[in-house]
Parts: structure tokens; sequence; C-alpha cells
């Protein structure tokens, strides 16, 4: 695999794109609907730049797994209305894509970070999957779920970017060509290692089963302080991505992304932080209704082979609250 072009990351969402995971979400909410679904091959047909979005949102799709269907409806007070068939249809079927409309838009706010993902990567995983992959080189990679790497191996370097998420990798050694990985200002120069880099929107995270790593980050950091350090076995080092600063300690190896046997260790971090790794082991919508929750300090194990349990666990020390509104979507709030 070769080398890409630099990519914006905060570069605007693509409309067309939008408009496509919009019909895709209106036709799965309701897929007896033919009118629908004749309006969508329609809106296909008309550009193939159409028909190229709705393929991209359609794989992003598969990969993410499937969302509720229809929504039921009912009456707002509760109170049982007696409606004639033929309106009954034609309310059902309002109603039906009306609460599809207002799921799309959560939905696309939710999804589209993973499509980018998704659609700039050569490997990815979908929430919920962990994924074993071995490189040209013999190199293992682990890739935990909702993450994404791109491979840009060369004669004189073997180079991988992590888009977004973790990975553990155990390197081939190859004495002519250095392993590294880059990502969000920061690369990591492996030294005959086992080793694991994280990305989320607060930190990059590096770990140390084995070997040594040199990390460099080349983003702002306090004055005075190293833009790079060396992690031996049982090094760990977090870069606080709104300071720069580093925060390295030292553990057994062993401990090193234990989010590869299912367990989500954390000390002092906020519950935004724990959602968000949550969110990427859970298979449908995590939605956040309180910001100010989401700042709260939290210490502790979760079991990531069970989201709902653990994001209950995560939120109930500090007055959380899960509501489930469908087995596809949780919505997070206070008490």
């Amino acid at each position: 695999m070769t080398g890409h072009a630099e990519e914006d990351q905060d570069a605007p969402v693509d409309p067309i794109l939008e408009t496509a995971v919009d019909w895709l979400l209106k036709t799965r909410a309701c897929p007896h609907d033919e009118r629908l679904r004749s309006a969508s091959i329609v809106w296909r047909a008309a550009h193939p730049a159409h028909e190229q979005a709705w393929r991209r949102a359609e794989r992003v799709w598969k990969l993410t797994g499937a969302l509720p269907g229809r929504p039921a409806a009912a009456a707002a007070d509760g109170t049982p209305r007696v409606v004639p068939l033929r309106r009954r249809r034609s309310l059902g079927r309002m109603v039906a894509v009306t609460a599809a409309v207002a799921l799309a838009a959560s939905v696309v706010v939710a999804l589209l970070p993973t499509i980018e993902l998704h659609l700039r990567a050569d490997y990815v995983t979908a929430r919920g999957e962990q994924r074993r992959i071995t490189l040209e080189d013999g190199t293992l990679v682990i890739l935990a779920a909702d993450s994404a790497i791109r491979v840009a191996y060369g004669p004189s370097e073997r180079q991988v970017e992590l888009i977004g998420g973790d990975a553990f990798f155990t390197v081939a050694e190859d004495h002519r060509r250095p392993f590294a990985v880059t990502g969000e200002d920061l690369r990591v120069v492996d030294i005959g290692t086992a080793f694991a880099v994280g990305i989320d929107p607060e930190a990059l995270d590096i770990g140390v089963e084995s070997g040594a790593v040199h990390v460099a980050y080349g983003g702002t950091v306090p004055e005075g302080a190293p833009h790079d350090t060396r992690l031996d076995p049982g090094g760990r080092l977090r870069i606080d991505r709104a300071t720069g600063r580093f925060n390295q300690d030292q553990v057994q190896p062993g401990q090193i992304a234990l989010w590869r046997d299912g367990l989500l260790v954390v000390e002092n971090q906020s519950l935004a932080h724990v959602v968000a790794e949550i969110r990427r082991r859970y298979p449908g919508l995590i939605i956040v209704r309180d910001d100010a929750l989401m700042t709260r300090r939290v210490t502790g194990v979760y079991d990531l082979r069970n989201p709902e349990a653990a994001l209950r666990t995560a939120l109930l020390p500090h007055g959380g609250r899960v509501s489930t509104i469908t087995p596809y979507v949780l919505i997070v709030g206070g008490a």
C-alpha cells in the first residue's frame, strides 16, 4: 500500500453524503413504503455522485451494524383513538417517515465521524468489533473497536497511520526499514517492540508491553517541556491534547492495552472519555443529553463486553441515568 495525500479531518461533511445517509435511514425505517423507495431510487439516478454517496453510506451501514426499525406511533396523551383504516394507513406512514427523519438527524451526527474514519482507512473495525491483522511484513496489529489505520510501507520505512481509536502492534523485525506509527501530531518509532497507541478527543496514549519506543510529539507543549521521550516495558504516556502536557507513569507490562481483554481501566478521567470508549463497543447509538455530567471525573474498571452495564455502572455514582429507547438507542442524562 502506498502513501496518501494529507487530509483535513475538520473539513465540512459532504452534503451529498449527508443526504445519502438521510435517504438510507428513511428507507430502512420504512422498508415497505414503495413510494419512499421509488423516490430514493430517483434521487440516486439523478447524478452519478448520488449513487456513489449512497454506496458509501451503505458500506458504513454494514460496518457499523443495523439500527432500529420502524418506530411505533402512539397518541400524545396515551388515549386510544379510532381512526378510519385508510386515514390510519396514511397517518401511520407519515408518523413513521417523520420519526425516521428525526432519528436520521441524530444518526447522521453520530455516524458521520465513523463514515469519514472508514472512508480514509485501509483497515477498519465496526463498533463492537476487535480485529487481528497481519501486515505484509508479518507485523501483527490488533485493532480495537471503531478504529482505523492506513498503511504506507516504503523501501526505507514502514509507516502506519492510526486515524482513530486504538491499536496494539507486535512489530516484525526489519533493521533495514524502521517501523513507525503516526497520528495527530504523534510519531512513535519502534525499537523492537510490542506497544499500543490510542487516539481520543482528549488525549494521545502510548504504552509499551515489551522492547522500547521513541515518542515524538509535534503539537504545542508547555514552555520548557520536552517534545519527546522514550518508553520501556510497562511505560505509559498520556499526552493531553488541550495542553500538550506529558503524563508518564510505570505499570506492569501485562496491564498495557487491557482493552484487548475487554476491560476499560480509567484513573481520574472524564465521564465523556468513558462514554466515548463504551460507545465504540455498543452496536447502536448512545446519545448524551447532559454535557455538564460528562465533565465529572471517574476512576474504575469497566467490562466492555457488556457496554450497557458498563455505562450504567460509570454513571450511577454521579446521578446519571440511562434510558433505553429501543434495543439500539440509549439516552444518557442526569437524575
